[in-house]
């Protein structure tokens, strides 16, 4: 069956196509700037021919005002509709937008003039009214004869003084406005004498009716013990509800006082040793019908009482059936007793929804109080001042609305529109930055995307088939790991701790940390992390020690390397995984791959360095005695250099062991892969015991580097063989 390939589209050709859609989108949504502004341009004049309210004309004018702002933010693009190059002011242009500016101003113009009497008439009423109410409101307040005088003002007076406020580019012109200001002082003030006057009044109020709230509790509290019927139980509930409406009734006067929340605190105390009480009483009810057919099995009669005790904690079985468990005689007597008890109180009528309504009415007690607003005159006179001052700010900062006012501010959103539009080339370029349309990055990000796509499909199986070799290697060394006995492992990790560090404490140290490895069952994890590490760092060595070779031999070279090892660098190191993974998914290569990536910059930059530290008098030398290339580099060079690349051995081994663990992301085998899922499903004890086997790989290869690395820097200065 034929298959169609799948069309490849080249990044080159894609980046310009992106380019002009997103072109055509800049293009497309200017068009439609220019064209909303002159269509609202027309809607607004056809409101202000429309408008028989001073008011909805002053609206139009609002909205008149934002357009000329919009046009003003605008100023680049409306100079580029000027333009008639532009091959959109076929549409639309500028200078239709002027032009209906200009039919808009002339169409409120005439507007302002015949609804001017109408204004000031309307302004006269409303400050005819305001004054009215503050006339009235200042002889309540004279009048006043008790805090209740004081406390029902309040309202009034506030809702007065947020008038003012919603009104005031209104009242503002007229000049009288200056003195409603004052008279709402006056009053102000007159309500704030009054307040201190019944102030302590009041607050000897609140606390007489706080005692007695609290007095009423107690009362209820000691009665619950008494609870022995359901009429009690009733009754108790019906009073324990009269008191939480009384308390959040009178939140506002009781919240101010000092030792209030003490309410609160012995109401819920109080719903809750009720609900104890008619809970234990309603349980024990319900045991003693399951007891009563037991009567005539004194056995299983004492066994269903001492499993009640078990199960549950009732007064009924723990204080009256339980000391007669060892007497049947007397057992079966209190339980006849207790039924007929039970019953002639009324225990079965006894609801558990009457008392879970009342906690969860008590519940929101503590809500309600707290945020009821307080009524003392005092805390109402500060809301009054702040609210009168308001006014006076809204009053200094509103602009008024008054024809006068709006026929010059009209003039000048005119004006506004036309400086907006002739702005000049140089300002625009001081006051607009310049920025890549987010249409071309979208849309060249999308080519970028899709060309790797295409790439990848196209040249992804020959990629996986070239690391096909890399692979083999990597899974048949870590068979041979697993393969091998684990005494010999131990063996073979020791010698060579012993020969490259010749230290008894870093050899039997190694042997040790590998065996509390194995024998915390970490065996093979540890070993896949040893392959990986040991072939990445191989690897890396195969590779960096010549590249830092020949950068140390041209400037030229080193030039041109060293910012590709500083990128490298300086990527974060999940973002490696990101290109190997889309280029063969997931396993060992991409791992290996992107572990070399970032492991490899130490042993280039190291090998490099060490190389150009060799003393010149050693390589003056060395010319003098006829060396040559190959014998100056591998005979005075690279021994010299040494120290310095053993050193980035060291480092790159850490490295590698860093990048393996990370790695356990895209799949890699070894110790990373717990701690990953550890990680993922908290597993405490599982991600301690990996990253501890971890930490153990990184002291001994850094501990057995490092020393292999000091002696050969002491061979180097002759102090040892």
């Amino acid at each position: 069956m034929a298959t169609r390939s799948i069309p490849k589209l080249d990044i080159f050709e894609c980046l310009p196509s992106a380019t002009e859609i997103a072109q055509r989108r800049v293009v497309g949504r200017d068009l439609d700037f220019i064209q909303n502004m002159i269509e609202r341009a027309d809607a607004l004049t056809i409101q202000a021919q429309n408008a028989t309210d001073y008011m909805q004309l002053s609206k139009v004018i609002d909205n008149f005002s934002k357009l000329a702002s919009r046009a003003e933010e605008k100023a680049q693009k409306l100079k580029e509709f000027a333009d008639e190059s532009n091959p959109l002011t076929d549409v639309n242009n500028t200078s239709e937008l002027i032009e209906k500016v200009r039919l808009l101003s002339q169409a409120i113009e005439p507007q302002i003039s015949n609804l001017k009497s109408q204004f000031e008439s309307s302004v006269k009423t409303q400050l005819e009214e305001l004054n009215s109410s503050i006339d009235y409101l200042t002889s309540g307040v004279n009048s006043a004869s008790s805090a209740g005088d004081v406390i029902a003002l309040f309202e009034p007076i506030q809702e007065t003084s947020k008038e003012i406020i919603k009104n005031a580019k209104v009242l503002n012109s007229d000049p009288n406005s200056g003195a409603l200001i004052e008279k709402l002082n006056d009053l102000s003030s007159l309500y704030q004498d009054k307040a201190e006057i019944y102030s302590d009044a009041y607050m000897s109020d609140a606390v007489g009716q706080m005692g007695s709230i609290q007095q009423q509790i107690s009362q209820l509290i000691n009665n619950v013990d008494s609870l022995n019927s359901a009429e009690a139980v009733n009754s108790h509930l019906t009073k324990l509800e009269d008191l939480s409406r009384t308390i959040t009734s009178a939140a506002g006067e009781l919240n101010t006082s000092s030792g209030s929340e003490n309410i609160v605190i012995n109401i819920n105390e109080l719903s809750i040793l009720t609900h104890s009480k008619i809970a234990n009483m309603i349980d024990g009810a319900k045991i003693l019908k399951k007891l009563e057919p037991l009567k005539e099995k004194p056995d299983e009669l004492v066994r269903a009482v001492k499993e009640a005790s078990l199960r549950y904690e009732v007064e009924v079985v723990e204080e009256q059936l339980m000391p007669l468990v060892n007497n049947y005689n007397d057992l079966i007597a209190k339980v006849n007793e207790l039924t007929i008890s039970f019953q002639a109180n009324g225990y079965s009528e006894i609801s558990m929804g009457a008392i879970n309504k009342i906690d969860r009415t008590i519940s929101r007690i503590d809500v309600r109080y707290k945020m009821a607003d307080s009524t003392d005159p005092a805390s109402l006179s500060e809301g009054i001042n702040v609210l009168v001052s308001n006014a006076e700010d809204k009053f200094d900062s509103v602009q008024s609305i008054d024809p006068d006012a709006q026929l010059n501010l009209v003039n000048s959103l005119t004006s506004q529109v036309n400086s907006a539009a002739e702005s000049s080339d140089i300002s625009l370029f001081f006051t607009n930055t310049v920025s890549i349309s987010r249409d071309v990055m979208m849309n060249s990000r999308g080519c970028v995307d899709s060309a790797f796509k295409d790439f990848t499909r196209e040249f992804g199986n020959n990629i996986e088939s070239f690391f096909d070799p890399l692979l083999g290697f990597l899974a048949g060394f870590e068979q041979l790991m697993l393969v091998t006995p684990w005494p010999v492992f131990l063996l073979v990790t020791g010698a060579l701790a012993w020969i490259g560090s010749r230290s008894y404490k870093v050899t039997i140290g190694t042997s040790m940390a590998f065996f509390a490895i194995g024998f915390l069952d970490m065996w093979e994890p540890m070993l896949s992390t040893v392959t990986m590490i040991s072939a990445a760092t191989l690897l890396c060595l195969a590779l960096g020690i010549p590249l830092g070779v020949w950068m140390s031999q041209s400037r030229r070279v080193q030039a041109l390397i060293t910012p590709v090892l500083d990128i490298m660098q300086t990527i974060p190191s999940f973002v490696y995984l990101i290109p190997v993974v889309m280029l063969l998914g997931i396993g060992k290569v991409p791992g290996l791959i992107a572990v070399c990536i970032y492991a490899m910059p130490p042993i280039v930059r190291l090998t490099n360095l060490g190389i150009r530290l060799v003393d010149k008098e050693a390589m003056e030398a060395a010319d003098a005695f006829g060396a040559t290339y190959k014998q100056r580099l591998f005979s005075v060079q690279i021994p010299l250099a040494l120290p310095n690349i053993f050193a980035g051995v060291n480092q790159t081994i850490m490295m590698a062991l860093a990048m393996v663990v990370i790695a356990s992301m895209i799949g890699v085998a070894g110790l990373g892969l717990p701690v990953l899922q550890a990680v993922q499903n908290q597993y405490l004890s599982l991600g301690v015991l990996n990253g501890l086997a971890i930490v153990a790989l990184a002291i001994i290869f850094d501990r057995v580097s490092q020393a292999f690395g000091t002696r050969i820097q002491k061979h180097r200065s002759g102090d040892v063989l």
